[in-house]
């Protein structure tokens, strides 16, 4: 009993000769990230906070994390190569491969180059030339998907690698359009100075909020042990934790935007 205590105590949750915990079945975790305004950039932003925050009530100890493109994060988890993601959008692919737990709730809006005299959807895929970007593998509502499929074919739609490379790509003027959430484009816009160029429009009222829900990969954690986490990320929205992590990178509007639907 003495050996089993102090095992527990050194690694909380794991001994070799122990039962596993029942939260990280599989031993320690490894995190996987994509950039994603202020939820994720440059090893900073409240997904960190978060998976550490729930890693830590639940004693799972993080074995690795690193950030990858959003393709690739998700082919770690449905692979089994990372445990957890976080910021993933629910598709009826990704629940075959992924427990999926909404944390926030947003919505996509259109930006467009200030330049351009569009004061409606319409209007604006009237532009000669149009070029609207996205990202790789990024998903939206589904009209919005509808959208850019209909780009696709009319080869309108540019490819961008990364949120960086897609309001870049905007504000240097290769493209007219983009989708984007608040909780990303704010910050970006405001550190690049980009307000002057850049026109925010809701083109797509009736568009329903989207969740970001933190990703378990179902290759590395059974339903009972994703229940764990999923628990716990609802006591920390009861006790107010959760609030505070986005409350330290968004402002307090867009935290009661985020939270304002319940967690499901």
């Amino acid at each position: 009993m003495k050996w089993l205590a102090s095992c527990l105590l050194l690694l909380p949750g794991f001994c070799a000769q122990g039962a596993p915990n029942p939260a990280c079945p599989q031993g320690p975790l490894t995190l996987a990230y994509y950039d994603f305004g202020v939820a994720y950039h440059q090893g900073r932003g409240y997904d960190v906070e978060l998976l550490h925050e729930l890693a830590k009530r639940l004693d799972c100890p993080i074995r690795a994390e690193a950030d990858y493109p959003r393709i690739r994060a998700l082919k770690l988890l449905e692979l089994g190569a990372a445990d957890i993601g976080a910021s993933t959008l629910i598709t009826p692919d990704r629940q075959r491969y992924l427990w999926l737990y909404p944390y926030n709730h947003s919505k996509n809006m259109v930006l467009m180059s200030r330049a351009k005299q569009a004061a409606t959807l319409e209007q604006l895929l009237q532009t000669p030339n149009l070029r609207w970007g996205a990202i790789r593998g990024f998903r939206h509502s589904p009209a919005q998907d509808r959208l850019l499929a209909d780009l696709i074919q009319q080869r309108k739609l540019v490819i961008a690698e990364s949120e960086d490379d897609l309001y870049r790509m905007l504000t240097n003027g290769l493209v007219d359009a983009i989708f984007a959430h608040p909780i990303s484009y704010d910050p970006w816009l405001q550190a690049h100075r980009a307000e002057r160029i850049v026109v925010v429009r809701d083109f797509f009222p009736d568009v329903e909020t989207i969740a970001g829900s933190i990703a378990l990969s179902k290759a590395r954690f059974d339903r009972p042990a994703a229940e764990l986490w999923h628990q716990e990320l609802h006591k920390m929205y009861r006790d107010g934790s959760l609030r505070a992590i986005l409350r330290r990178y968004l402002s307090e509007p867009s935290v009661d935007q985020v939270l304002k639907l319940p967690l499901e």
